[in-house]
């Protein structure tokens, strides 16, 4: 057996270098050593802040420990250490046994090295391991995880929120250097296991494409700590090899934070609650809204007795603006009802004829206003309509004023009603769009894309919420009735139920 060196003799023989120790790689293989042989090698050691800094990703976590107890480090070497916080000061759970299990670099760094002999920490340090353990396990028990507290050095720089973060990891899924983020908050986050508990990690998806060497597109991960990167995201990364014996090294990639259409939809309670509290906002701006309109309406009609012209101009004014916002209250409740699944459609039918001819006395105003001709046609015969008169009077008259708006004076608009017979009989009725509006996408003229309400006249015919939203909202009530509305060519098509076989009993015809 080979004559072997005591740990407090390696210790002293390294304390006998004071001062002269100036090797990075003697330093290196020294600092791998038992701790109290590390911590005399980081103390008798003279490096440069370059050598320290550099050296400091290669120092085994106890040494890092050790060096941060030093108070002659250089600028440089403390932005090295800082940056390896987030790896050498987490807690982790052991996968299989769920307990929990600290690192070694929760032994705080020890000031006074003179303890070569390897005795233990002292009591007040493992009081403080012990209480650090027991508070990351009730914070495990809430869903929460330890969070490193960072520097204000570590934080400048940084837009808020962070939207794009590249990373590196090593072949563990440990990620070792990032860009774009403080490194002391993401360094030592692992990639390969699910995350646990709501805490930082990727989603099944992500680790077993890590186990698996294989890229991985847009899988999720959770990140925890600093509220500059708290959150959801999305990595894009791939598996990179050693280019002389094709080792498997790691992962490199971005995180990203998740588009709109890629975060979790709000549960039906949350939507029924968020159109609540739209109609309840609605409901407190019609009502000082409607006491408005019904004061110019007395002035306007002179009920209380003779008023001046120009009262009575600017009453008939406020009268005319109050209704128009009283309707865009009336379309926004109505939209934000279909929206949380509490619109309802009463029950009954609509002569076809009774709707024409309702439809030609409402929209004479502003046709006539606007000048434009509308040529509105229903087909004989033309089954009545499977929806009460209100909501389809209501329906076609949102849609045809909104087409007549964005008409130029002068231009005819053709409109053509009839029954489309098939797997379901459906009423159909096409309508021309005006010209300025034939050569807008159907994502356009919805305002989902590049809206085309920036060519809408904003005239007092208008409707006051734009025109894409007057088409959304009568391609939601058509849909809520079992009908649709969409774009073909040069034109408009709304479809809608009919009454079927032996439903011509059903009460609601809009007749007289």
């Amino acid at each position: 057996m080979g004559l072997q060196i005591s740990v407090a003799d390696r210790a002293a023989g390294v304390a006998m270098l004071s001062g002269r120790l100036r090797s990075p790689a003697l330093l290196q293989l020294l600092a791998g050593d038992a701790p109290p042989v590390a911590a005399e090698a980081i103390r008798a050691a003279r490096l440069s802040d370059d050598e320290w800094s550099d050296l400091v990703p290669e120092l085994p976590v106890r040494a890092r420990g050790f060096l941060r107890a030093r108070k002659d480090l250089g600028q440089k070497t403390r932005r090295a250490l800082a940056a390896w916080g987030g790896a050498d000061f987490r807690l982790s759970a052991d996968p299989l046994s769920g307990a929990a299990s600290v690192t070694e670099s929760l032994l705080e760094p020890v000031a006074d090295t003179s303890n070569q002999t390897g005795e233990q920490p002292a009591v007040s340090q493992i009081g403080a391991i012990v209480q650090r353990i027991e508070e990351w396990k009730r914070n495990r028990g809430q869903g929460e995880s330890p969070r490193l507290p960072l520097g204000d050095e570590e934080l400048e720089g940084y837009a808020s929120p962070i939207t794009e973060i590249t990373f590196e990891t090593d072949d563990s899924g440990t990620i070792i250097w990032v860009e774009g983020a403080p490194r002391g908050a993401i360094v030592g986050t692992d990639i390969a296991r699910p995350a646990y508990d709501h805490g930082p990690g990727p989603d099944a998806y992500g680790a077993a494409a890590f186990a698996q060497r294989m890229p991985m597109e847009n899988a999720r991960m959770n990140l925890r700590g600093s509220p500059l990167i708290d959150g959801d995201w999305r990595i894009t990364a791939s598996p990179f090899f050693d280019a002389l014996t094709g080792r498997f090294r790691g992962f490199r990639g971005i995180m990203r934070r998740p588009k709109l259409h890629e975060q979790a939809v709000s549960s039906i309670d949350d939507r029924k609650r968020q159109g609540e509290s739209m109609q309840q906002i609605v409901h407190e701006l019609r009502t000082p809204l409607g006491a408005i309109s019904g004061f110019a309406e007395i002035i306007e009609q002179q009920l209380f007795g003779p008023v001046d012209d120009e009262y009575r101009a600017l009453a008939g004014a406020i009268l005319a603006d109050s209704r128009k916002l009283l309707g865009g209250f009336d379309d926004i409740s109505t939209a934000a009802r279909l929206d949380s699944g509490n619109f309802e459609i009463d029950p009954g039918q609509t002569d076809g004829a009774w709707l024409a001819s309702t439809l030609r006395k409402r929209l004479a105003a502003i046709s006539e206003s606007s000048g434009v001709i509308v040529n509105l046609i229903f087909a004989d015969p033309v089954r009545p309509f499977a929806i009460e008169r209100d909501f389809a009077e209501r329906v076609f008259s949102r849609l045809i004023s909104a087409i007549i708006v964005a008409g130029l004076r002068g231009e005819v608009i053709n409109g053509r009603c009839k029954t489309l017979l098939g797997t379901q009989v459906m009423n159909c009725l096409t309508l021309d769009l005006p010209e300025k509006l034939r050569h807008f996408s159907e994502e356009e003229l919805l305002g989902t894309g590049a809206t085309a309400d920036d060519h809408y006249d904003n005239s007092d015919l208008s409707p006051l919420l734009g025109l894409g939203f007057s088409l959304r909202l009568v391609r939601n009530l058509a849909r809520k009735a079992g009908g649709d509305l969409r774009f073909q060519k040069e034109q408009v098509l709304l479809t809608l139920p009919t009454i079927q076989n032996g439903d011509r009993n059903v009460k609601g015809t809009g007749g007289d």
